[in-house]
């Protein structure tokens, strides 16, 4: 199908969604500490090897 270009399509200006963190559980929060700690590791061994 083509596009309608008759129509003027104006860019929205919106807030994007976010991520409410207050909402998260505790299952959620060790992952994201755990995903944070593998983050921590990965650039200590980046910096280390420059």
């Amino acid at each position: 199908m083509s596009e309608n270009y008759s129509e003027f399509k104006i860019p929205s200006f919106a807030k994007r969604e976010t991520y409410n963190f207050a909402e998260s559980t505790n299952e959620d929060l060790l992952i994201y500490e755990e995903l944070n700690a593998i983050a921590q590791e990965i650039e200590k061994c980046r910096l280390r090897n420059c």
